[in-house]
């Protein structure tokens, strides 16, 4: 095989390393199959020494992530306090996340101390964080430029609080300079709706606006320097790290007069993050931010060509809104499971908007110290935030509802991108394969045996009933679980709601009549007819808070499932009828 981007390997190589590492902790068999058979291939598909380089990278990254997880802190270490939650305070010990407890109580985020204290390992994974340090005694050290950065922004969080209200203050905040700890889940809700939850928060499409600006009034140097400054003051965000690395690159590869290769650029990126932080595989940020850029690279230009009907402006981006979705949507039916039907309309008329605020609201922290501009900049950005809003309003009104996805739609989308690519290259019987993935998804649709979920807590009280293609959503509730409602409704795909039913309601479903019996508002046990025509009666006994229980009619027989719905234990029990 002729290697002409081997940086791709290297990449992979090294995340094989780190994801064998992750896989050890369970079983050291099945991580070593995993890192032995991505070897296997690349030898038999390339030469001996380019097989030794990947093995050497595939090591580098077991060891990496081994000396990230398993370090051991003294009983006096120096440690940025990076975040301060009512529930928990995160901090930084040499590149590795730690949960401080013990002595936090005037802890400030961004603000390097010196503790003595014990360490206990504690390891959280997918967080990065390697264990609790119980701090007995803390002294301040002195003030350097991340905490500075701390500061400013809260600096600037302040003065915009005089002029903008706490709606208009959150967008610009997470616009502008990444922090999204002022939104509210409403307001995160709709933006998810609208399919631009990550053009909220600080991204690569902020970073590439930003050096647009810096390099047309600096040039490329300075718009590198500032550059790098805005990526650390916005936190290091992975999205913003692999935009500047991948910016850099592209200035660097016309300084020394080589071509800009952009996979190449995208591997490195991936090689260099995941060697700082082992652990951001594990981050959905991080793999949406790299698959949804790998996208765009690879098909863009493809889709652009097939939109050449559509006006220039429109037609980049939504050849850009399109091609991102690509590799992100298996993605998002394994982890977020909620894909936004309106993405299209939502990045078409607002990211043109945001842009316009992310230029304003840099330009107001420049402008801080100057009252009199700064005030007129905030008047500004006061009518632009005005604008959004009504935006907003009305693309909601017209957008799509949220779809539930889930591994099944993730298989099948998987199952014909790898068709398209075989048909590609000529492997023309691969056609059928789509056709029959889809057919066994719908298939999967259709409710054979009916399904009955019961779901109570302290003021909310439901019953999903699911038969053939319909699912029936049965629920009394307070006011304030409405929204909770509308979670429910989203994760099961109902198709009819009945809502504050005082008295029982019968369903037939395929060959069994249900009953739900509802008392007190609250759903307390269903009854089942069998073949005699008589009821048999289940009561919904254990009603614990976070809990859900499944009943499934299947041959004259019910089966009983109850679980967390934080993904405890399963328990299973059967009755005959």
């Amino acid at each position: 095989m002729n290697i002409n981007k081997p940086l791709v390997f290297y990449a992979l190589s090294f995340f094989i390393g780190s994801l064998s590492s992750l896989i050890f902790r369970n079983s050291l068999i099945i991580g070593a199959v995993v890192a032995a058979s991505f070897l296997y291939v690349i030898y038999f598909t390339n030469t001996k020494m380019f097989t030794l380089i990947n093995a050497t990278f595939v090591l580098c990254g077991i060891i990496s992530f081994n000396m990230y997880f398993y370090f051991l802190p003294s009983n006096c270490e120096k440690i940025r306090v990076v975040e301060v939650k009512r529930y928990c305070t995160i901090g930084k010990l040499k590149g590795r996340n730690i949960l401080l407890k013990g002595n936090t109580k005037n802890l400030k985020e961004g603000r390097k101390i010196k503790a003595k204290g014990k360490f206990q390992k504690n390891i959280i994974y997918d967080k990065g964080i390697i264990g609790n340090y119980f701090i007995d005694e803390y002294e301040n050290c002195n003030e350097d430029f991340i905490y500075n950065c701390y500061c400013l922004k809260e600096r600037i969080k302040y003065e915009f609080s005089k002029r903008l209200d706490d709606n208009k203050k959150a967008l610009v905040m997470s616009l502008c300079f990444g922090d999204t700890s002022l939104l509210t889940i409403e307001e995160k809700n709709k933006f998810q709706k609208l399919g631009v939850i990550h053009a909220v928060s600080v991204s690569g499409f902020h970073l590439s606006i930003v050096y647009k600006i810096l390099e047309i009034l600096g040039g490329v140097k300075l718009g590198i320097i500032l550059s790098f400054l805005y990526v650390v003051f916005t936190g290091l965000r992975y999205s913003t790290l692999r935009a500047f690395i991948m910016i850099v690159i592209l200035k660097f590869s016309k300084i020394v007069y080589k071509n800009y290769d952009s996979i190449s650029a995208i591997s490195l990126a991936f090689l260099l993050i995941l060697f700082i932080k082992p652990y951001s595989f594990m981050e959905i940020g991080f793999m949406l931010s790299f698959l949804s850029t790998l996208g765009i690279i690879l098909y863009y230009n493809k889709i652009r060509k097939k939109l050449y009907y559509l006006p220039s402006k429109i037609n980049d981006s939504l050849s850009i809104t399109l091609s991102a979705q690509i590799f992100t949507l298996p993605y998002i039916a394994f982890t977020l499971e909620d894909f936004s039907l309106g993405f299209i309309i939502g990045n078409l008329f607002l990211l043109p908007l945001y842009s316009v605020v992310i230029i304003v609201g840099n330009f107001a922290l420049l402008a801080i110290n100057f009252k009199f501009l700064f005030s007129v900049i905030n008047i500004l950005l006061y009518n632009l935030t005005i604008g959004i809003e009504g935006a907003n309003y009305i693309l909601l009104k017209i957008c799509p509802p949220m779809i539930n996805l889930g591994g099944k739609e993730g298989i099948c989308l998987i199952i014909i991108y790898f068709s398209y690519v075989m048909i590609k290259y000529g492997k023309k019987q691969f056609k059928y394969l789509p056709v029959m993935a889809v057919t066994t998804l719908f298939i999967s649709y259709y409710t054979i045996f009916p399904e009955i979920y019961i779901i109570n807590d302290e003021k909310m009280s439901s019953a999903i009933i699911k038969y053939n293609i319909n699912c029936l959503m049965i629920c009394n509730y307070d006011l304030e679980k409405g929204k909770d409602v509308i979670k429910l409704k989203e994760k099961y795909n109902v198709n009819k709601i009945i809502t504050n039913k005082e008295d029982s309601i019968v369903i037939t479903t395929n060959n069994s009549v249900v009953k739900i019996i509802d008392d007190d508002r609250k759903i307390n046990s269903i009854a089942v007819k069998n073949i005699k025509g008589k009821y048999i009666y289940y009561d919904i006994i254990d009603r614990s808070q976070n809990k859900e229980i499944l009943y499934k009619i299947i041959f004259g027989k019910v089966y009983k499932k109850d679980f967390s719905l934080n993904g405890g234990e399963h328990h299973l029990f059967k009755w005959n009828l």
